[in-house]
């Protein structure tokens, strides 16, 4: 009976702190997410249509590469540091290596797509936004595989300090008259020196290597599975944002950059209680895992049902405050896109949930909300612009949702069937 205590008493403590980390790192990413929006507002102001059109389609690239470039190094990384309970140097370095050297070719990647859609042959700015991805090749696995130790300080820091660095020395810079250029700099300037230098504090807190134990797999096979879903799921939050400057222009890509931010507001709090979600069914039957989705989905969506409402009755002011007169014109476009922040705020709650239970069918599912979501831009951006893509994402994220719930009902039938058996 004193055991049983004992370890109820620990297991209590470490959930206590498995959610007050969560919490925190929550926080830190609502701050840095709230500074970037501030920059995405003066940047808008400062440039013209055309010029914030080319800025939100780097950015969707730069996204979009970065985690092509993963491959889903950064997983195993943190796999083997959760193994050994250590961040090993040779480890580190491997994956740092490799990842670098795929960032490159992201980057090469990056500026084509980048010209094939604005139509600007001048080099400069893809070129310097490129260097985004090459900081993301350190910074993203180095953050990764440090938070599986228990470290979540680093991260909120360098997530916090980097956008405001950007926003203070990049928006003095801007209405200095800095331009698309000033943007383009501090941005990527910031982000590869925060990504050098995390990975070389923490490089100098690795161990040098555990005798007896061997070094990971590194190959293409291992890294697949983890590669997949973590592709799928960035490349799904910004090909919309290619695409309709791919079909429309990038004046279009303007309009649709700067409705897009209401999305990804209303969605901060979601994101936040999927995170929490999956502590709460840490050392839980994984049989529970479809009530606790269920109830977790709808309390994401009551969420993201206020904001999204004030978004959408006050889109047109909202959008001129921040954004400027000339960005009043999609209005209606952040009126659907607060309609698909309600599926979405119930797949983004149980998207790690499904993701632990059901890795195969998470991926598979994720995959075909890809699908259904470029299929759906395709058909809907050429005739309706910024916002054919709003309702693509409105079926996409329907459909998102419904997937998700299926296969965690699904995967609890099965164990439910084994249990029986």
């Amino acid at each position: 009976m004193i055991d049983f205590l004992n370890t109820a008493r620990i297991r209590l403590l470490s959930g206590h702190l498995l959610v007050g980390r969560a919490v925190a790192l929550s926080f830190g990413r609502g701050v840095a997410s709230l500074l970037s929006a501030v920059w995405v507002i003066l940047v808008a102001r400062r440039l013209t249509l055309e010029e914030f059109g080319q800025f939100s389609v780097a950015l969707a690239l730069v996204v979009i590469m970065t985690s092509l470039s993963d491959f889903g190094l950064q997983f195993l990384l943190a796999r083997d540091v959760v193994d050994t309970g250590r961040i090993r140097r040779a480890v580190l370095d491997a994956v740092i290596a490799r990842r670098v050297l795929l960032s490159v070719a992201g980057a090469i990647l990056m500026v084509l797509l980048y010209v094939l859609a604005t139509r600007d042959r001048n080099l400069t700015v893809p070129l310097v936004f490129s260097l985004s991805i090459v900081g993301a090749g350190f910074y993203n696995p180095t953050i990764t595989g440090y938070r599986a130790t228990g470290n979540i300080s680093m991260e909120v820091i360098s997530e916090i300090g980097s956008r405001a660095v950007v926003l203070a020395g990049g928006g003095l810079w801007l209405l200095a008259g800095g331009g698309l250029i000033a943007v383009t700099v501090s941005y990527s300037a910031v982000g590869l020196a925060v990504g050098v230098i995390d990975y070389l504090y923490v490089r100098g807190k690795s161990v040098a290597e555990l005798p007896g134990v061997p070094r990971p797999s590194l190959s293409i096979r291992a890294a697949a599975p983890f590669a997949l879903a973590t592709t799928v799921g960035s490349v799904y939050q910004r090909i919309d944002n290619y695409l309709v400057g791919l079909l429309r222009g990038t004046g279009a890509a303007g309009i649709y950059g700067a409705s897009y931010r209401f999305q990804d507001m209303n969605l901060l709090l979601p994101s936040a209680l999927g995170q929490l979600a999956l502590s709460e069914a840490a050392g839980q039957d994984p049989r529970t895992r479809l009530s606790t989705g269920k109830r977790v989905a709808a309390q994401s969506v009551l969420l993201a049902l206020p904001a999204a409402l004030v978004f959408a009755v006050f889109a047109q002011p909202m959008l001129s405050f921040l954004f400027g007169q000339r960005y009043a014109v999609a209005a209606p476009i952040v009126v659907v896109l607060m309609i698909s922040t309600l599926p979405g705020a119930a797949a983004i709650a149980i998207q790690g949930l499904t993701g632990v239970t059901d890795p195969r069918r998470f991926a598979a599912a994720t995959a075909g909300s890809l699908a259904v979501n470029v299929i759906a831009n395709l058909i809907l951006i050429p005739p309706f612009a910024g916002l054919g893509a709003a309702w693509a994402n409105v079926f996409s994220q329907t459909f998102l949702a419904a997937a998700y719930y299926w296969v965690l009902w699904h995967k609890t039938g099965e164990l439910s069937a084994r249990e029986v058996q």
